[in-house]
């Protein structure tokens, strides 16, 4: 019987781990590679400050729909990606230009852990792992 007991709980933990590995496995961030190669414009495989910034001001021009220099409540809704989020730093459910610049300004600092003033694919890739999943 204790044998029993102790191969049933070995098993048990053996499925749950593989479980739990796999479920991990799911959540990577290969779905982020995309954008990083639509930032890096020049494909030299790494994002400048200017790349950032390009790719930020295209993205809120998509976003705001009714053009009117303002990310509102309804239009982050269609913003699958959560980038833009943190950028509502006065929580007025409004993103201004100024926020939005400011926030990819700081997405860019804290990316560039080496300080050579551009962001390499693992270093975009590396950021966001654990933060969000698209």
């Amino acid at each position: 019987m204790a044998k029993a007991f102790k191969f049933g709980t070995l098993f048990f933990c053996i499925v749950l781990f593989g479980c739990i590995n796999g479920f991990a496995a799911q959540t990577d961030m290969p779905v982020i590679k995309p954008e990083f190669k639509d930032m890096d414009v020049n494909k030299d495989g790494f994002v400048s400050s200017d790349e950032m910034q390009s790719y930020q001001s295209q993205k809120f021009q998509e976003l705001d729909k009714d053009k009117n220099s303002v990310i509102d409540s309804n239009e982050l809704k269609t913003d699958n990606t959560k980038i833009f989020e943190p950028a509502d730093k006065d929580k007025d459910s409004k993103i201004t230009k100024e926020e939005s610049t400011s926030q990819f300004s700081e997405y860019f600092k804290q990316m560039d852990k080496n300080e050579d003033n551009k962001i390499s694919e693992s270093e975009y890739t590396d950021y966001w792992k654990g933060i969000y999943y698209f």
